[in-house]
């Protein structure tokens, strides 16, 4: 699609984190939670730019240099972070405004949001949740069409209860988008140059505000600590293991199985519980991996055996059998 962008927001310091590394960067099956979406964005286009900030040139050598890059200064709300990037925008178009910190947004998802934009101004996507504390609210007329969306620190007693919420992945038409943009005021209890503010401004001039509603909460929520990463890394690895298990690897425990994004396996291999594959590892076909075994950046060729072992960096040649209670090559930390 080249009159599509998308925008990647990837400038917070994410204090919840508790880490000198970029929330950014923390790593869920092996990759970069950044990587993730920008791997589903640039399924859709090649006009991609990522905002940075906070560890700047840590998250650019991580994504490296094959991407526009942004710089925000001082993190002023999400707003400010996109205008930043404005004057790298062509103006007319479509453009996907995205959170690096939401790994889970996958490409068909997008491609379905891009669908559906049709002649809207914007487009937000929501979901609801039991408990939505700590995200912006949806806010609908008596008619149930979208009005606003009001952050929590700014919302009254009846805003706060309402349970849809922004998940922060918006699609834009551009110009209208350049227009609005430098409208933006910080007269909000954060001071800060809300983004969702655009849809009002939009809205108060007749343009027509769209919502993608994603069923599964789960998918377009953002992480902020280390529990929503551990959460998050669950769903990956479950699509991850189904993904080997359609294609003919038989996991005899999912729940206990954990296997990188990028792990490559044969046919017919079989995986016992309690097995640990990361990195740049290969398992041929006919294998036995498991149980209790832990794999990196190694390759397994065919009909091989390990259990009950470590491998690191190391090729095991066809028909190998390692273990129990065995180490092959150096120590993986």
């Amino acid at each position: 699609m080249s009159n599509l962008w998308a925008v990647i927001l990837a400038a917070g310091e994410g204090k919840r984190m508790h880490s000198s590394l970029p929330k950014v960067l923390h790593k869920l099956c092996g990759k970069p939670m950044l990587q993730y979406i920008l791997d589903s964005a640039a399924a859709l286009t090649a006009n991609i730019i990522v905002v940075v900030g906070h560890g700047a040139s840590d998250v650019r050598g991580a994504v490296g240099e094959r991407y526009l890059f942004a710089h925000q200064e001082q993190q002023l709300g999400t707003g400010h972070a996109l205008m930043q990037a404005a004057d790298k925008l062509p103006d007319s178009g479509r453009i996907l405004v995205l959170c690096g910190d939401t790994p889970l947004i996958d490409k068909q998802l997008l491609q379905k949001m891009v669908a559906e934009q049709g002649e809207n101004a914007a487009t937000v996507a929501v979901t609801t949740l039991d408990n939505p504390e700590g995200y912006g609210r949806i806010i609908r007329n008596r008619d149930g069409v979208f009005s606003r969306i009001v952050e929590e620190r700014d919302a009254d007693r009846g805003e706060l209860s309402v349970k849809e919420i922004n998940t922060g992945t918006y699609c834009f038409d551009l110009k209208l988008l350049k227009h609005y943009l430098p409208l933006l005021s910080a007269q909000n209890a954060q001071q800060e140059y809300y983004l969702p503010d655009v849809l009002k401004l939009m809205l108060d001039d007749g343009h027509t505000v769209g919502t993608f509603s994603l069923e599964d909460s789960r998918i377009g929520l953002g992480i902020n600590n280390r529990a929503q990463m551990a959460e998050a890394e669950s769903l990956l690895r479950e699509s991850i293991n189904r993904f080997h298990m359609l294609n003919g690897v038989t996991i005899r425990d999912p729940a206990s199985t954990y296997i990188d994004h990028g792990v490559k396996i044969g046919v017919d291999t079989l995986i016992l519980p309690g097995s640990i594959l990361e990195g740049a590892t290969a398992v041929g076909s006919s294998c036995v991996i498991g149980p209790g075994t832990f794999i990196r950046d190694a390759v397994i060729e065919d009909g091989g055996t390990v259990a009950y072992s470590m491998v690191n960096n190391t090729t095991l040649p066809k028909g190998s059998r390692v273990g129990p209670f065995a180490q092959v090559g150096s120590l993986p930390y």
